[in-house]
């Protein structure tokens, strides 16, 4: 019962973050723009027109699985910042943070088919729009189309990824490694008394039919 509503809280808490994150990312755009009247350096105003451009509808899932990356390695440095690590809550993190990171190579995917797609049919979709055109007419097409938004996925959602994953081996790896080691030996040692207990029972039952008390076993050795 204490386990499913330390669930419940975390994934309430989870989704509160998210929602928030989900409002700042949305009113974004309209805080950097010049209509706004806020004093926002003109460097963020650049880095945001460039990602704009580039990723397109793909900012906000890429955002919110970022911040759900962090938040959930943060809890996790925090879980293994104790004397005795709970396994079930570790496992449960470890297993999000994967899935997190998995997800956002998969956002990557998703619209590098989507601007490929918007490419080709904006640039191909017409064979006789095409026709008596150059080759850099119709290029221009493709990358009007979608095409750069297709390869700007590709990296973003891949390096990523992989950044993802580097990042909690490099900071959590040992400390995970401990823990389910830690955890093999525990049940290892469980095992071993299992079968010493089993091997006396065995050994009782094997006097009991013979007749013979422990003392008069071991005075017969």
């Amino acid at each position: 019962m204490a386990a499913f509503k330390a669930s419940r809280s975390f994934f309430g808490g989870m989704v509160a973050g998210l929602s928030t994150s989900f409002v700042v990312l949305v009113m974004l755009p309209r805080w950097l723009s010049d209509n706004a009247g806020l004093n926002v350096p003109e460097s963020l105003k650049t880095l945001w027109s460039l990602a704009e451009l580039n990723l397109q509808g793909a900012i906000l899932p890429f955002a919110l699985l970022l911040i759900c990356f962090l938040v959930l390695l943060q809890r996790l440095n925090s879980a293994l910042d104790v004397d005795q690590p709970a396994l079930s809550q570790v496992l449960r993190l470890d297993q999000l943070l994967d899935l997190a990171a998995t997800l956002f190579f998969g956002v990557g995917v998703i619209w590098t088919a989507v601007g490929m797609r918007g490419a080709l049919l904006h640039g191909l979709g017409d064979p006789g729009a095409g026709v008596g055109e150059s080759a850099f007419s119709v290029l221009q097409r493709l990358v009007d189309g979608g095409i750069l938004l297709a390869l700007s996925t590709t990296i973003v959602g891949g390096m990523g990824g992989y950044l993802m994953r580097l990042i909690k081996t490099l900071w959590l790896g040992s400390a995970l490694n401990a823990v389910y080691m830690h955890a093999q030996q525990e049940r290892l040692a469980e095992g071993i008394d299992a079968l010493q207990r089993i091997e006396q029972l065995l050994h009782s039952g094997a006097l009991a039919s013979a007749g013979l008390s422990p003392g008069e076993a071991q005075a017969t050795n």
